[in-house]
């Protein structure tokens, strides 16, 4: 018997094809981690400013945000992140920033055409009732 049409080779193309399925998925994996990392750096990175700036308001008789938002300016860039805002609000600072995304993350959205410059986080923190 004779077979017309021939399936030599097509295993090789299902084994490609599962492989690129696998890498991909991989990818996305790292990415979705990256991303969540990313965001955990910047949450910590306010939380960490904003407490600064809070402890600077108790030991300020000036109480102009300068002071506080320099305080949580420098402990929000030694956690890697930018400070967008700061400001008090009834003697609580409040401070909002940003982290740049993964370099896998920014590729992956370069490569799309879409930018994804930053990861936002913003945090709130005051010196406790006595």
């Amino acid at each position: 018997m004779r077979h017309l049409r021939s399936d030599r080779g097509a295993a090789t193309l299902w084994s490609l094809a599962l492989t690129f399925m696998l890498l991909l998925s991989g990818a996305v994996a790292m990415a979705t981690g990256q991303i969540a990392v990313a965001r955990q750096q910047a949450s910590v990175a306010m939380d960490l400013a904003a407490l600064a700036g809070a402890q600077s308001v108790g030991q300020s008789i000036d109480q102009s945000s300068s002071q506080q938002c320099g305080q949580a300016e420098l402990i929000a860039q030694a956690n890697g992140a930018v400070l967008i805002s700061c400001y008090l609000d009834r003697g609580d600072v409040v401070v909002s920033g940003t982290v740049p995304a993964p370099g896998i993350v920014q590729r992956i959205f370069d490569f799309i055409g879409r930018p994804f410059a930053s990861i936002a986080a913003s945090a709130r923190a005051g010196q406790p009732e006595k």
